[in-house]
Formats: C-alpha cells, structure tokens, sequence
C-alpha cells in the first residue's frame, strides 16, 4: 500500500469514527470512540507529514539531476591575433604565435592552418574558452601551400610558409614598408664591457624588429656558450694542465714514457 492509499484509509475511518460518536447516544461508547478517533487523527497528521518530506525530497532530486543533463554554457568568443613575430631563411618563412598557454594540450583538430597562395589562416578553437584567429592576405611574395606546414607547441604555434622563390622578404606583407636600416653606434670606440654593452643596447632601442630579433638571438646563444663554458670548466678543474677558453681548449703534451 502506497502513502497516499495509507492517508485515504485512515482518513475513511477517522470520518467514520466521527459518525459514529454523533450517532452514539451512551457516553462510554462516546469517549471509547473519541480516544480512538483521536489516535487516528495523529496517525494521519504523521503520515501527511511524511508524504510531504518525500515529495519535497523529490523535487530536490530532479532539479538535481535536470541542472546535471544541462550542458555547461562556455560563452565563447573570437579573437583576433594581433602580436606575433616573423623570420626567415632561405627557404622559408615562419610566424611565431606566442603566449598561448595550454594550446599544447589542445586536441588536434582544435588547431588549424589553411593556406593559399598569397596567404594563410591560423585557427585556434575553445582555448581557454575563446577562438583566436590570424588572418593574413597580400603577402609580400607567394609562397607554395602544399609545402607549408604548422607546428603546435606547448604555448605557442610556428606556421611555416615556403618560399616559391629563395629571395629575401623586404617585409611581411606588401602594404608594410620595407625595412630601412638605421646607422648603427660604431662599437670600436667601445673601450671596455660597459661601454660595449651600452652600445648594444643603443642598437637595440633605435633598431627595427629584425635588428632587435637578431641581438635578442645573439644575446641568448651567447649566454648558452658561456654556460656550457662555465660547466666544462668545472669538469676540467679536476685537470690543472687543461686551459679552455670560450673558443679553444688547449690540453697538455702527451707525457713520454
């Protein structure tokens, strides 16, 4: 029996018990039926009680479970890539996309790049809950796209576009203004470090975006040499007859026997 068929039946009798009491002319009968008529009437109250902490109970449950099948909003939104870097070599030219952290992590299909004869569009989707896109037409020589290609890395994209021809690019793209080289600080009046640091950071300030990639890459080669000269010094420390510059490492004449 259900808990609703248990509130019908007791509440058939308790509307019997009822009839009967003004039905009865005997005052025993009378107070025998309303102890009784009483204990009913709390059964019922307990009963309806129930019924409406297990409804109440329901409704929690399948709120619980509609908020649970509803798919999760991401809101997301396109954006357009605007900072990025470019070089090339002789065969080819490459657009460094950077600060995409967890691009990495995306699956494959998530990361896209087309490409066209004078062009090439790079699509990120769902990073982070936005779209990035770079877009980019009119390029400064036509390349060929079934030889280009793109990399993803762990936050950022390198698109390669090959050259048609190995011709150097003036710039990027051909409303851009070809690059005009600046007169640089003549570093032979540098007489000491200080002095030759402060010219390269002179270059650096007043140079155009290939002059400062070019010191930016010299600058970090140079600290990688001198930290695998400074390693190799150590291993040879062992070794007083060893003398290492950053250039030459000069060992000791065999000894004769």
């Amino acid at each position: 029996m259900t808990l609703d068929e248990q509130i019908q039946e007791v509440n058939d009798d308790v509307e019997e018990l009822k009839r009967l009491i003004n039905e009865t002319s005997r005052s025993r009968i009378k107070q025998l039926l309303e102890v009784q008529q009483q204990k009913l009437e709390k059964e019922l109250g307990q009963l309806k009680e129930k019924l409406q902490k297990e409804q109440q109970q329901a409704t929690v449950q399948a709120a619980e479970k509609t908020a649970n099948t509803l798919p999760i909003s991401t809101h997301s939104y396109t954006k357009d890539i605007t900072v990025y870097a470019w070089d090339q070599s002789d065969k080819f030219v490459k657009i460094y996309v950077q600060n995409l952290d967890g691009v990495g992590d995306l699956p494959k299909d998530q990361v896209e790049c087309s490409f066209e004869k004078n062009g090439f569009h790079l699509q990120i989707q769902k990073l982070k809950n936005i779209n990035y896109s770079l877009k980019k037409t009119h390029l400064r020589h036509d390349i060929k796209p079934e030889e280009s290609t793109f990399r993803v890395k762990k936050d950022m994209v390198i698109v390669s576009l090959r050259k048609v021809e190995s011709t150097n690019w003036e710039s990027f793209l051909k409303e851009e203004k070809p690059a005009v080289l600046k007169s640089l600080p003549n570093l032979s009046k540098a007489k000491d470090n200080e002095s030759f640091m402060n010219a390269v950071e002179e270059m650096y300030e007043n140079g155009d975006d290939d002059t400062k990639r070019a010191i930016a890459k010299a600058w970090t080669q140079s600290r990688e040499k001198a930290n695998a000269f400074s390693q190799k010094q150590e291993e040879d420390s062992k070794n007083p007859d060893i003398i290492r510059t950053p250039d030459f490492t000069f060992y000791p004449p065999p000894k004769k026997n």
